[in-house]
């Protein structure tokens, strides 16, 4: 169930603060560059690369005093953005000047020419093509049986996968007790599993990834995706979990009823599937506060959270992961989408580099270095994980 999630982080960032900014504080070299990097963007000063051995690791190639800067464009999610600062360091390591651009609402669309686009396949999908994304839902049984088992799928194929109601979706009470309590105040369970019938699986990654293909800009191609995947999980509580026993998706079935869930933008795309497929209708849906969906949870606002599995507050939270064998819920990656023709010599490799190092672990440690309580500056944050990913050398002094 936490396959995508954290695991044991390369270097620990509790002793990284103090020395990490000694380091930068005795690194002229790094400093010095950083400020030419600036000049870069100003258009003033071409940048020489990283040269300082100290505080880099290893000297960079010179960049050329016409080279226009590499411009790296990514949506409005935090960890988003400090990938950006991760590709545009490395580029720059390369000898290739780059700059972060403008998070965009659609950054596909800025691929092409000296951008290079960073793409989570699942949020464009949900953004362009819903409904295609939802994917074709079959028709629940009129006259479901007493045993739980649902109807063959209006859908088709002998893959398609099976869901049935667990044993466990209900907790001990006789059906004329009261229903217990959900953290948010709701009695949240008829003790009624229904019949699921058989249905499609989601999109995986890779069916996202051709969704989204054919609205990339002309002429541009995928340099990069991220190795590991960014599954999209029915997260709880352990208390909600421990009190009905729910390990699996359809372990709701029968729970719902009264169940609030967030985020409600989440619910057009994937709230039939839910309902169908795992027998879940929540009472209600709603917006994610400012701190998120998880913390949702946490404050008691929301009973489940629709996330990514990578989610690092997953685990700072000590959240459930639900399990979803049937893939009710789709998954998607990060891909870097640019027009390679007329990128720098060397920038397509260097921005491939970065992408084979985003497992379910890196692509976890992002989400921690840009949003968790003890997150770091964009540079030092991105310098941090690219050593972590050994991309760079660990400076001296480190530790």
């Amino acid at each position: 169930m936490r396959a995508e999630q954290a695991g044991s982080r390369r270097l620990s960032r509790s002793s990284l603060r103090s020395p990490l900014r000694s380091v930068t504080q005795r690194a002229g070299g790094l400093i010095a560059a950083t400020a030419l990097a600036a000049g870069v963007l100003s258009g003033c000063t071409p940048t020489p690369g990283h040269d300082d051995p100290t505080g880099e690791g290893t000297p960079a190639a010179t960049a050329s005093p016409t080279q226009a800067p590499v411009s790296v464009i990514t949506g409005p999610r935090p960890e988003e953005q400090l990938l950006a600062v991760v590709l545009v360091r490395h580029l720059e390591n390369k000898g290739i000047p780059a700059a972060v651009g403008e998070p965009s609402a659609e950054p596909w669309g800025a691929a092409g020419e000296q951008q290079v686009a960073v793409v989570d396949t699942l949020a464009m999908a949900t953004h362009l093509d819903p409904e295609l994304l939802a994917g074709e839902v079959p028709t629940p049984s009129p006259s479901p049986s007493a045993s739980g088992s649902g109807s063959p799928s209006a859908a088709g194929p002998s893959s398609a996968v099976s869901a049935t109601a667990s044993a466990t979706a209900s907790p001990s009470v006789s059906p004329s007790d009261p229903a217990p309590a959900s953290p948010t105040g709701h009695p949240t369970a008829t003790g009624s599993p229904t019949p699921l019938p058989e249905g499609r699986p989601a999109a995986d990654a890779q069916g996202t990834t051709a969704m989204v293909s054919e609205y990339f800009p002309e002429d541009t191609e995928v340099i990069g995706g991220s190795s590991g995947t960014m599954r999209l999980q029915a997260v709880t509580t352990t208390a909600l979990s421990g009190l009905y026993e729910m390990e699996d998706l359809t372990d709701l079935n029968g729970l719902c009823d009264r169940m609030v869930f967030a985020p409600a933008s989440a619910a057009a795309v994937h709230s039939e599937r839910l309902d169908v497929l795992a027998g879940c209708e929540p009472a209600e849906w709603i917006e994610e506060g400012e701190a998120g969906a998880a913390l949702d949870l946490v404050s008691g606002r929301a009973d489940v959270a629709l996330l990514y599995g990578t989610d690092p507050a997953i685990a700072d939270h000590a959240l459930e992961p639900l399990g979803d064998a049937g893939r009710v819920l789709p998954e998607g990656r990060v891909l870097m989408v640019a027009e390679p023709d007329v990128l720098p010599e060397g920038a397509s490799d260097a921005v491939n580099e970065v992408a084979g190092k985003l497992d379910g672990e890196m692509l976890a440690e992002l989400g921690r270095l840009a949003t968790g309580p003890d997150r770091l500056p964009s540079k030092e944050a991105a310098q941090y994980w690219l050593v972590s990913a050994g991309l760079e050398e660990t400076p001296e002094n480190w530790f």
